[in-house]
């Protein structure tokens, strides 16, 4: 029969308690589980404790021999029974030690092992060899049976693992051990150890308990705890069964443990923190010698009576005292770690300081707290920092919620501000969003310089902000600003929305009008991003008015959107199915009509063949931003036909091209130009950029820079529409354009009256004193050329030559055909 099949394989479990909180077992492995009954859930509970595994009458002598054992050394073996959690009751062997854990808590780490089925081998072998064998195979770990002969330990028995542990065959063991003399696989500095433990076997001494170190079979060191138990007396020698654990990794731990603990009192020696503790049942405080005022002679070490005497007051902040004393008192009541931060006058030191105490207690058996252990670190400049933070906190969140030239809100913030205030609406109030902004205002920036420009946008944000019916108010961009409003009646508010009256008080003679819209908002039922857009719609509408620059958003507002949103959503299928087309018309000399360039247009199809003019579109699309895939379509189309006409041996004209101040916004608009020219290998003299006077308004730093690189790589600039805005001359001495083409409306004008004539004469006069071409738009008639002409002005485009026509109609009629 198979040992195996005689003795069952022995459990073994492990468990930590908290010896500090009544024993109360704080982990508990599989194994421990499996021998007990109880489960993972029971401990997690934090109810069950180490005493609840005893039979009761048991406990009391088990603590005895505990208390015994501990008192001479830090470990202890026991054998005793164990209740499991169903009621029965089997028999452990109990290996126990005691340490401190991170935060000085006292911790119990014990094994079990079920020896049950040992003690009915005992009972039932009565000392055979068969009992030794069945032993030593079946108890856990490494299990051996030693012989003491004189002054050394002979092995007699061993399981397999007690050999694979020191990484030895049976055999090589017994040769490397001189046939199985412990001492010789001892490191000879733990000798000493082993001879103490068989000379007080050799007095009587029952039980073997060392910690010491084997040399393995690579020569490496391995840490072993070594437990025995006398078994009985065989040829007139001691034997004694042995359990060896490997505790290498723990030994390191401990040894980490001890650098830790170095390093915290060298910390503790050479820095500005205080460690201290206090004995609660002398109420003493001991403090460092290290601590500058004990090592200065200016307080003591050991301070007794420091409560009696109220020591905390004289360095406490008296506002801080009372909340000092509530926490310390509290400390002295239970066992828990409190922080604190008060401020505190230290010996010797003229103003008070922040700082941080941190306490911890420790209690005895019967629950009393005999000690406070703490940290005392200084935290002014820490709290400086912190009130510093916060306070760029608020700067960071102020900047990046507002705008820097009005100190109103800016769109995110005034969306999202809105909205919450909106959800709490009295639903008895008025409320309205307006949006407003100012009619030409590029005239103040071109006319009297940006800071004045600012000012009165500081100064409209200021007559926002005091009207007692602004909730919020926002500069939305450029002279663009929204408000939410709220009044007890609709007339109240749309009075107050109306700044442009308390703006022409502080500005008299200015001409500068301001367009509102307003949205009246039902708390009810609304949506924050429609109304603000319904307010824009509406300040569209008025921007068309001619007296009244107010209007009062309405559903019909809301069709036009939707027809733009229709135009902008067909785009880039019209693009595809290529209905968006190229239309040129010709620049000329208008003395004998002889063609010099031409400009390019663009036209949209309709599927009946019609067409929609660009006043239909433009505008839509730029303020959707398709305008800028728009350009870029028309500028490649232009490209294609200079490079058909170039493949085609036909002779070359400049083209003007179109661009948005759109595409200001994007970094990579000038690269894009030149690279597509490139593309197409046509010379850039051919290609005129074409800009309006109002883009230099938007962004007027940023437009010139790209229009500097473009005129660089020698391309030219044009400025289209001059004159239809409040142009200052003074943009073009400063800024890089070639061409300036004068608006229509001056044109038109030459018909009306001397005066107009002297006007048109003395303003190109002080163009070309600016050394800069000029081509007149619109020109329809041959008295308009004739009187251009005979002030020395002879390039024009309009339908005195022809109107825009498709590429393969001006391909026709003018390349390779210049007189007409």
């Amino acid at each position: 029969m198979k040992k195996s099949d005689i003795v069952a394989r022995v459990n073994y479990g492990t468990l930590l308690v908290d010896v500090q909180e009544h024993n109360r077992i704080i982990f508990a492995d599989a194994g421990f589980y499996a021998i007990t009954g109880y489960t993972l859930q029971d401990v997690e509970k934090q109810q069950l404790c180490f005493q609840d595994l005893f039979v009761k009458e048991d406990f009391p002598i088990y603590a005895k021999e505990l208390r015994a054992i501990l008192a001479v050394q830090d470990t202890a073996y026991l054998e005793h029974r164990l209740q499991r959690k169903d009621g029965s009751v089997t028999y452990v062997f109990c290996f126990g030690k005691q340490r401190q854990d991170e935060n000085g808590k006292l911790i119990g780490e014990i094994t079990l092992t079920d020896i049950s089925h040992i003690k009915r081998l005992q009972a039932k072998f009565n000392e055979t060899e068969m009992e030794l064998e069945a032993l030593i195979q079946n108890l856990p770990g490494s299990v051996s049976i030693v012989e003491i002969k004189e002054t050394a330990m002979h092995l007699l028995h061993a399981t397999e693992d007690y050999f694979h542990q020191f990484g030895y065959t049976r055999e090589e063991y017994m040769e490397t051990s001189n046939g199985g003399i412990l001492g010789k696989l001892f490191y000879p500095q733990d000798l000493p150890i082993l001879n103490q433990h068989i000379a007080a076997i050799a007095r009587g001494e029952k039980t073997i308990f060392m910690q010491v170190r084997v040399i393995r079979k690579d020569q490496s060191l391995m840490w072993v705890d070594v437990r025995g138990q006398f078994l009985r007396i065989q040829n007139g020698n001691p034997l004694f069964y042995l359990a060896t654990f490997d505790i290498t990794k723990a030994k390191q731990r401990d040894e980490e443990l001890r650098l830790q603990t170095e390093r915290y009192q060298l910390i503790a020696e050479h820095t500005d923190e205080l460690f201290y503790d206090y004995d609660v049942k002398h109420d003493t405080l001991n403090l460092p010698q290290n601590f500058l005022p004990v090592r200065q002679g200016k307080i003591p070490a050991v301070i007794p009576g420091y409560l009696e005497r109220s020591i905390p007051k004289k360095v406490v902040h008296p506002e801080d005292y009372p909340r000092f004393l509530r926490e310390l008192m509290s400390c002295l009541t239970e066992e828990k770690k409190t922080s604190i931060e008060v401020r505190m006058r230290m010996p010797g030191a003229e103003d008070y300081e922040w700082y941080r105490l941190v306490c911890v207690c420790s209690a005895n058996e019967q629950g009393e707290i005999v000690r406070l252990f703490g940290r005392q670190t200084s935290v002014d400049n820490l709290r400086r920092l912190k009130k510093t933070v916060s306070e760029d906190k608020r700067i960071i969140e102020r900047l990046s919620t507002t705008d820097p030239v009005t100190g109103l809100l800016n769109r995110v913030a005034f969306k999202e501000r809105s909205a919450l205030y909106l959800e709490e609406a009295d639903t008895n109030a008025c409320y309205a969003f307006v949006y407003s902004d100012f009619n030409d205002f590029s005239y103040v920036n071109d006319n009297f310089g940006y800071d004045s420009g600012n000012t009165m946008l500081y100064e409209f944000g200021s007559i926002i902000s005091s009207s007692p019916a602004t909730v919020f108010g926002s500069r939305i961009n450029s002279d663009y600003f929204l408000c939410l409003l709220k009044t007890d009646t609709r007339d109240e508010l749309e009075r107050d929305a109306l700044f442009v009256r308390r703006q022409r008080k502080k500005y008299p003679a200015s001409e500068i009008q301001v367009a509102t819209g307003i949205s009246f908002i039902d708390p009810r039922h609304f949506e924050v991003t429609e109304e603000m857009d319904n307010a824009n719609l509406a300040r569209r509408k008025a921007k068309t008015g001619k007296d009244d620059l107010c209007c009062i958003y309405y559903e019909a507002l809301r069709t036009v959107r939707a027809r733009e949103k229709a135009i902008a959503a067909e785009l880039h299928g019209a693009i595809a199915s290529r209905s968006v087309e190229l239309f040129l018309q010709p620049k000329f000399m208008m003395d004998d009509l002889r063609i010099i360039g031409a400009e390019a247009l663009v036209r949209w199809r309709n599927p009946d063949g019609t067409y929609r003019m660009p006043s239909e579109f433009i505008d839509i699309l730029e303020k959707v931003g398709y305008i800028v895939e728009l350009d870029f379509f028309m500028y490649e189309e232009v490209l294609r036909s200079l490079r058909h006409w170039q493949d085609n041996g036909m002779p070359l004209v400049p083209i003007s091209v179109n661009f948005s101040r759109l595409h200001n916004n994007y970094p990579n608009f000038v690269d894009r130009v030149i690279g597509l020219a490139k593309k197409y290998q046509i010379d850039s003299r051919y290609i005129e950029v074409e800009v309006t006077e109002s883009a230099f308004a938007s962004d007027a730093q940023q437009m010139e820079r790209n229009m500097r690189r473009l005129q660089e790589a020698g391309f030219s600039i044009d400025i289209d529409d001059f004159g239809k805005g409040y142009s200052s001359l003074s943009l073009l001495m400063g800024s890089p354009i070639d061409v300036v083409k004068v608006d229509k409306a001056f044109v038109d004008s030459i018909e009306v009256s001397e005066k107009h004539r002297e006007y048109i004469k003395r303003m190109c006069m002080l163009i070309q004193a600016t050394e800069k071409e000029i081509v007149f738009e619109g020109v329809e008639n041959r008295k308009q050329a004739d009187f251009l002409c005979a002030c020395g002005f002879k390039k024009a485009q309009g339908w005195l030559l022809d109107k825009a026509v498709p590429v393969s109609v001006f391909e026709q009629k003018y390349v390779g055909n210049p007189l007409r």
